[in-house]
């Protein structure tokens, strides 16, 4: 009876307590057969900074993730990274069109996405991108 409710203490305990993870676009999750079309994209910084919605379908109640391109400091191409909610884990849902951002010179600029975690509670997706590091971290 008590690993039994320590086995579920545990399951119930995963979802929310997870941390996001901020990870590169080189894995299938950041392919583009996975565009969510019904909420694509948003730009931040003059077009600078655009985040694209993506829809894996599996796991099916954690199959969104968000794709943040950004200028590299460095070089003249894109960087790109992909916020997820776990390793190989989306969030339940997100809303591109809902994000919010707020620059901080010395941070940089940080985006809050309204979105859900796999058992379906609201939750606010956020992280920052500072361009002049080519970091994108998640607090």
């Amino acid at each position: 009876m008590r690993v039994l409710f320590l086995v579920a203490g545990l399951t119930l305990g995963a979802g929310p307590a997870m941390a996001q993870t901020v990870g590169d676009c080189d894995g299938w999750q950041a392919n583009a057969r996975n565009v969510d079309w019904s909420d694509p994209t948003r730009t931040f910084a003059n077009g600078a900074i655009r985040l694209v919605g993506l829809d894996t379908e599996e796991p099916a109640a954690a199959a969104f993730h968000i794709m943040v391109l950004y200028p590299d400091p460095e070089e003249q191409f894109l960087e790109c990274r992909l916020v997820s909610l776990g390793a190989d884990v989306g969030f339940g849902g997100i809303s591109l069109a809902r994000a919010e951002a707020a620059y901080d010179p010395a941070r940089g600029l940080t985006v809050s996405v309204p979105g859900t975690s796999p058992e379906g509670e609201a939750l606010v997706i956020a992280f920052t991108i500072n361009r002049a590091t080519g970091q994108v971290s998640v607090p």
